[in-house]
């Protein structure tokens, strides 16, 4: 679908539903064909929630993990609803008739690559949104979502795209492709005991390996492990790996967060 076309549809539906407003809604997201990214076959449906106050706001996407859209993508929501950014929760999997990509088995259903071309086709929507700052758009992803988010800071997406992302947060998501890292800042943030995918790691590989002048940042825990900013999750394991809640790491991840998207998308 072309942007034309997309704006014209976004003209539509907003004469149905309204100008957007305080609070929480459902809204749906036209397709934007991406190269590289197998699109979803109907359009992206989301949960939008605005913080208080009259805007513009700044918008950040989002991401869940490989199982799908959970209460940590709420938690994350209301979060950034107190850092004054707007959020917009964004479903990859249901649209796809998907429930999980978590067995290896299931990765290729849908890859970071795709789930790239859903933020660009996300950020394309809150650009044109009335209440949205459509100049300050940036994404969050926990996992496979944040494997995504670092995926979406590629030259080439930069390049199609310009402008469209100011800044993209990755907790606990492998890095990879240093060598294609375009000009959108990026922080990394992983427990060094987690190993699934081992983002600590391939993160700070990464981070040592991206062209000059680009804009990584990585922070690792000692003795943390996968999903730690989920206050909701106590000590468990999912497909081999542990997982569990780390209130310190949790809480300084929280105030770096705040502080690199201020740094990126408040003028």
């Amino acid at each position: 679908m072309r942007l034309g076309l997309i704006s014209i549809w976004l003209s539509m539906l907003l004469t149905l539903t309204g100008c957007m407003t305080t609070g929480w809604r459902s809204v749906t997201i036209p397709v934007v064909e991406v190269p590289g990214a197998r699109s979803s076959p109907r359009p992206l449906e989301g949960v939008l929630a605005l913080p208080p106050g009259p805007g513009p706001f700044p918008a950040v996407i989002l991401l869940h993990g490989c199982g799908g859209r959970a209460s940590i993508q709420e938690t994350w929501a209301r979060r950034l609803n107190e850092f004054g950014y707007a959020a917009l929760i964004l479903d990859s999997f249901g649209p796809r008739g998907v429930v999980s990509v978590c067995a290896p088995a299931k990765q290729p259903l849908v890859t970071p690559s795709d789930r790239a071309g859903d933020v660009i086709g996300a950020a394309v929507f809150l650009r044109e949104l009335p209440g949205i700052d459509g100049t300050r758009i940036g994404v969050l992803g926990n996992s496979h979502g944040g494997s995504s988010a670092a995926w979406v800071t590629q030259a080439r997406y930069a390049t199609a795209y310009p402008g469209l992302l100011r800044a993209s947060v990755n907790y606990y998501g492998p890095c990879r492709s240093p060598a294609t890292q375009g000009p959108v800042p990026l922080l990394a943030l992983a427990g060094e005991d987690d190993d699934w995918g081992s983002p600590a790691l391939t993160c700070q590989g990464f981070a040592a390996k991206v062209p000059p002048g680009a804009r990584v940042e990585v922070h690792t825990y000692p003795g943390v492990a996968h999903a730690f900013d989920n206050s909701r999750l106590g000590l468990t394991r999912e497909e081999g790996h542990v997982l569990g809640y780390n209130h310190a790491a949790a809480e300084d991840s929280f105030q770096r967060v705040k502080a690199f998207l201020d740094r990126w998308m408040v003028p």
